[in-house]
């Protein structure tokens, strides 16, 4: 999660981090439905981007970290976070199409980095993680960086590469559709659909602290 905010601005700019926002939209609006403060998830997305416009949701964002005892420094200067000593790349090995990704697989090799647990008492390493360059649907070179993982433990690096490398899939074909971005949401109605419609098309803000990409609401 660290490693996700603390991307750089140019990261922060691609495809990837597109996904990360339209997720926090689509979760936080589902919140606000069971608060009572929206109606339906559209206009939840609705609201949840006003705050991400006018600056409220930075602002509580800080708030959370400060109460949490967390160094507030950090998010307003990301160099300033501590980096993980040991970090390696994940390189395509060949040009093509990334077609699917095993995130099981990629969770589990978060596990034994240490960015989580495989116990309850199990410690948390704050500076491991992996960052992914790339994503399903994206065309790739041989030699592209994919991924990098970060971690303390150093005899886990090369092991982790190697898994994160094995649970991706290549083909020479772009696929015609790639699967949406979120399929479901689990109520207390049961399992329902997600409107699509309600995360469309991209657009760029700028609050002044960060840069936010997200498919904008029609």
């Amino acid at each position: 999660e660290c490693i996700e905010i603390m991307s750089s601005k140019e990261a922060a700019l691609s495809e990837l981090s597109a996904d990360l926002v339209n997720v926090t939209l689509a979760l936080a609006a589902q919140m606000l439905v069971q608060g009572g403060k929206a109606s339906n998830l559209r206009d939840g997305v609705v609201k949840a981007k006003e705050n991400l416009h006018n600056g409220k949701a930075w602002n509580k964002f800080r708030e959370m970290v400060s109460a949490q005892g967390g160094d507030v420094d950090t998010i307003e200067f990301p160099e300033q976070y501590t980096q993980a000593q040991f970090s390696a790349q994940v390189i395509s090995p060949q040009s093509g199409y990334l077609v699917s990704l095993n995130a099981l697989e990629v969770g589990l090799v978060g596990v034994n980095i240490g960015a989580g647990r495989k116990t309850v008492d199990d410690p948390i390493d704050k500076t491991a993680g992996i960052l992914f360059h790339k994503r399903p649907g994206m065309h790739v070179v041989g030699g592209d960086v994919l991924a990098t993982v970060y971690t303390e433990r150093g005899d886990q690096l090369a092991n982790a590469v190697q898994r994160i490398l094995d649970s991706c899939t290549f083909s020479d074909a772009q696929k015609n559709e790639l699967p949406p971005l979120i399929t479901n949401f689990v109520t207390n109605e049961g399992v329902e659909d997600f409107d699509q419609s309600i995360l469309m098309s991209n657009r760029v803000i700028e609050d002044g602290r960060a840069w936010f990409v997200y498919n904008d609401f029609e």
